[in-house]
């Protein structure tokens, strides 16, 4: 599989494990970190996989996730979208979320100026929107990497940046698919969101030993923005006259 076409190779993403759950860098206030879980009660995880959509391992995933009743969020790059329109469609047809991965997997923190940020941003957002009709409502960062002027994007876009409590390293060419499996299940909670990478073929074959120990743990699979939503009071149900 030609995975470099598809947005990153494992080695353009050896920064994000020590950079899933960490604040942005010069953040101003605490409230300048991604998100990396939720507090709640409910027994609810979110699966989260980057770099799509992979016309080899996105068909795959749907079927799977179809047969286990499982809601993911793709975070996809908007190059890609444009090439595979019919499978980001598919996503949202299938009931998943799709967040904004940006447009070209660029390190958004050594762009030059908040214009270019917010151009890149903005053209991954119209991607998908051109390809499904649906603009993104989450986004996570490249690297997870972050300044100032990528938060300063962000709020302006009103687009809450997502991180993972638990991140599987499968972009790293050591990992296993025992090590995924681990990492994604071993101490994963309610409210946790895990981070996986859509082009990882051991990350494929791990996937129904995690639905299932997760399952095992009475954890039901959610869309990142209804991770987020979880534990809002829902609105009064409308009646006619």
């Amino acid at each position: 599989m030609n995975q470099i076409a598809f947005a990153t190779t494992a080695a353009a993403c050896m920064a994000s494990s020590f950079l899933a759950a960490a604040p942005a860098a010069h953040a101003a206030d605490a409230r300048q970190q991604p998100v990396t879980r939720v507090e709640t009660k409910q027994k609810a995880v979110a699966l989260t996989f980057d770099d799509g959509p992979n016309p080899e391992n996105a068909p795959k995933y749907l079927k799977l996730f179809k047969d286990e009743g499982v809601k993911a969020t793709f975070f996809v790059v908007g190059n890609n979208v444009a090439r595979q329109a019919d499978l980001a469609k598919q996503m949202i047809a299938a009931g998943h979320e799709i967040g904004n991965h940006s447009m070209d997997h660029a390190n958004l923190a050594q762009l030059k100026t908040e214009e270019d940020v917010r151009g890149n941003i903005a053209r991954a957002q119209a991607a998908v929107k051109d390809a499904t009709g649906v603009e993104p409502k989450v986004f996570r960062a490249p690297y997870i990497a972050h300044d100032e002027k990528t938060w300063r994007v962000l709020g302006a876009l009103q687009l809450p940046s997502v991180g993972a409590r638990l991140d599987t390293r499968d972009w790293d060419g050591k990992s296993t698919v025992a090590s995924i499996t681990d990492a994604a299940t071993l101490t994963a909670d309610a409210g946790d969101i895990v981070l996986m990478h859509e082009w990882n073929a051991k990350t494929l074959e791990a996937m129904p030993e995690i639905i299932r120990r997760l399952k095992a743990k009475g954890l039901a699979f959610v869309t990142v923005s209804g991770l987020l939503e979880i534990d809002k009071p829902k609105p009064p149900a409308a009646h006619g006259k």
